[in-house]
């Protein structure tokens, strides 16, 4: 199941990429959403987002372009963190999205 769901988690990634934009959330949904930022790493976490069923983070990275975190389940707990580290560059910027 834990393949499962990072395949899907990097299906979304790429058809976000091959988009150019990341899916924007409709204003009447409901949201309750946290997020976290240091210098290298964004993180996000839901416990309600009318709509959708996971979240996963992302983050801009200096000069790096953008990574994203591993989608997560809303309402588990868990959070999505995105890692610009793992490209060896800082956070300039992240967000979440879901679906």
């Amino acid at each position: 199941m834990r393949k499962i769901r990072t395949l899907a988690a990097a299906g979304v990634a790429a058809a976000t990429l091959m988009l150019g934009v990341v899916t924007a959330t409709p204003a009447s949904a409901a949201q309750n959403c946290t997020t976290w930022n240091d210098d290298s790493t964004f993180g996000a976490a839901c416990s309600q987002w009318d709509g959708h069923t996971w979240v996963y983070a992302f983050g801009d990275c200096e000069g790096k372009g953008r990574v994203y975190g591993s989608a997560v389940r809303i309402g588990s707990g868990a959070t999505s963190y995105a890692y610009c580290s793992t490209v060896g560059a800082k956070l300039i910027g992240g967000g979440y999205t879901g679906y």
